[in-house]
């Protein structure tokens, strides 16, 4: 008979947020990565006795929920060196590139453009051009940029997933604002990036009113640098 004193065990659903296992997030990843392997196999005309096998050959694994995020990226790289993806639909890509304006509206670099990217990117990699990286060597640039921005004094946050990079934008948003405390500038902050971009105190801010606020303070702070 079963002891009516004990409890039955919750299910996922009824588990509070903070039971969450902590790599959510990463598995977040995986998922989305596995559902853009098989995407491409269809494509290839693959069906999953041949994928498997293809698996195997290449990455020794003839599982994808067994595969790392990098070993995922790689599987994708061959499955798809056939063809030339937009830019724009690549999210590494323009992750890049935020960071690298990131990293110019805080002062650190001194042209944003394409062609001083392009040069960052093959010092890192040995690629002459962003849109010729592979998975694994945009996650390097990634890397290296983010590096280059806590030097610079930005404080990433955890990830999170489904966050849409907010806490990232407002990492940087804090840095912008703790350098124009530095340079005497104490208006230079978050009301005023409410008051000039509309953003309702009420409401959370948007990812594209984030960006705005990291461009508006970014060039109140470059002003400042010019001599």
């Amino acid at each position: 008979m079963a002891d009516p004193a004990r409890k039955p065990p919750r299910s996922a659903a009824q588990r509070p947020d903070s039971a969450k296992r902590p790599d959510s997030a990463k598995r977040e990843v995986q998922v989305k990565m596995i559902r853009a392997v098989r995407a491409a196999c269809r494509r290839r005309g693959m069906d999953d006795d041949d994928r498997r096998a293809f698996q195997q050959r290449e990455i020794g694994r003839a599982s994808l929920s067994d595969m790392s995020i990098a070993e995922l990226g790689k599987l994708l790289d061959l499955l798809n060196k056939d063809r030339a993806a937009p830019m724009a639909h690549r999210p590494h890509f323009a992750k890049i590139k935020a960071l690298w304006w990131s990293l110019y509206w805080l002062g650190e670099i001194h042209e944003p453009g394409d062609r001083q990217l392009d040069a960052f990117v093959k010092r890192q990699t040995g690629v002459n051009a962003l849109r010729f990286l592979d998975h694994r060597q945009a996650m390097s640039v990634i890397e290296a940029l983010k590096s280059w921005a806590t030097r610079a004094g930005v404080t990433w946050p955890a990830a999170q997933a489904g966050s849409d990079g907010q806490g990232e934008r407002g990492a940087v948003i804090a840095a912008l604002i703790v350098r124009l405390l530095d340079r005497g500038d104490a208006t230079g902050n978050w009301e005023f990036c409410q008051r000039h971009i509309g953003i309702d105190p009420k409401l959370a801010a948007t990812p594209q009113q984030l960006d705005a606020c990291i461009k508006l303070l970014g060039r109140r702070y470059r002003a400042l640098l010019t001599p």
